[in-house]
C-alpha cells in the first residue's frame, strides 16, 4: 500500500513541477532573453497566467520583446570593387631622402 502511495505522490509532484515550469514559461524566456521590459512581462504573466489570453500575451510578449542589449551584426564580407594599389611606383624614405 505504501508503494501504490509513493507513486502516486511522484506522479503528483511531476504534474505539478510541469505545471509550474510552464506558468513561469514566459518570465523564464525574457530572463534568458534579457528582454526590456522584464518587470512588466513577469506582472502579465503573474497576474494573468490563469486567462486564456493572458498567459499567450505574456508569452508572446517574452519572446517578441527587444532585447536590453542586442546582438551585434555579424560583419559581412565585401569585396570592393576599388583596383588594389599596385606597388610599382612606391618610394622609399631613408633618413630623409627620397629613393
Amino acid at each position: 500500500m505504501s508503494n501504490g502511495l509513493l507513486a502516486d505522490d511522484l506522479w503528483t509532484l511531476t504534474i505539478v513541477t510541469v505545471f509550474v515550469v510552464l506558468a513561469v514559461l514566459p518570465t523564464l524566456i525574457a530572463l534568458i532573453r534579457g528582454a526590456d521590459e522584464i518587470l512588466l512581462i513577469m506582472l502579465v504573466n503573474a497576474l494573468c497566467c490563469a486567462t486564456v489570453i493572458g498567459w499567450p500575451a505574456a508569452l508572446v510578449m517574452a519572446i517578441k520583446w527587444p532585447r536590453k542589449h542586442p546582438r551585434p551584426a555579424q560583419p559581412r564580407h565585401v569585396q570592393s570593387s576599388l583596383p588594389r594599389i599596385q606597388n610599382q611606383h612606391t618610394r622609399r624614405v631613408i633618413r630623409g631622402q627620397i629613393e
